[in-house]
């Protein structure tokens, strides 16, 4: 989606208008370049940390996504060198807890089975929400400001995200405007889908329009969020 020029006040407008921009939800791009970004910095500057790579898997993790994303991330910059290193680390510690639960029976098996499936909070995913919580507190924020309204209003936000920039908003009278629209353009999406639904009948069928046939992908980006490869470079 192209927006007229957003007036910034810091970085973090400019950051904000050019997820706006790059069109989808934009609180997904945020997030997504947010873990990309830690991603990349951890390759780059945390690989050769002993004690980074000691703490894997006890003191911080990575969640199954973000363990698949670590080789893509490597991969768009050196190679496969770094994500090798951190998997063997992961790895180890992953195997010394397994044996050591095996090497127990009944009940305390179980226990170190279940502490062994315990996983800490994932660092990237961590990184994601607070670009987030600062995107959406700003986004809030900045509906003051006619410009910034219009654009809010027209972004096509996933369902969870949207609930984010509402709870940021509170009972701020400018952001009114802002969550009516998107009501209304989520209440258009459900009565295209149900249209498409009626529609798909045979003797129905020349009644469907383009609309409607187009409602189902949105719907999957409305209720299930965009796709981090979806959501462009890294912004720095």
């Amino acid at each position: 989606m192209t927006t007229p020029k957003l007036p910034a006040r810091d970085l973090v407008d400019v950051r904000l208008a050019a997820a706006i921009d790059d069109g989808g939800c934009a609180i997904c791009v945020v997030r997504a370049r947010g873990e990309r970004g830690m991603l990349d910095s951890i390759l780059a500057e945390r690989v050769l940390d002993v004690g980074f790579r000691e703490g894997l898997e006890r003191d911080h993790a990575f969640c199954r996504r973000h363990v698949a994303e670590l080789v893509v991330a490597d991969r768009r910059s050196t190679g496969i060198l770094g994500s090798s290193i951190l998997y063997e680390a992961m790895l180890h510690r992953r195997l010394v807890a397994i044996r050591g639960a095996l090497g127990v029976s009944g009940r305390r098996r179980r226990g170190r089975l279940t502490d062994a499936a315990r996983r800490p909070p994932c660092q990237v995913c961590t990184e994601g929400r607070i670009a987030v919580d600062v995107a959406t507190a700003r986004l809030a924020d900045r509906t003051a400001d006619p410009a910034w309204a219009a654009a809010a209003a027209a972004i096509p936000f996933c369902i969870d995200d949207l609930l984010l920039v509402v709870a940021a908003a509170g009972d701020a009278p400018t952001a009114v405007p802002v969550i009516d629209a998107q009501l209304a353009r989520l209440e258009d999406l459900r009565a295209r889908l149900a249209g498409f639904v009626d529609h798909s009948a045979q003797d129905r069928r020349h009644l469907m329009t383009d609309d409607e046939r187009r409602a189902a992908d949105e719907a999957a980006r409305a209720l299930g969020g965009r796709q981090p490869d979806d959501a462009g470079p890294v912004s720095r």
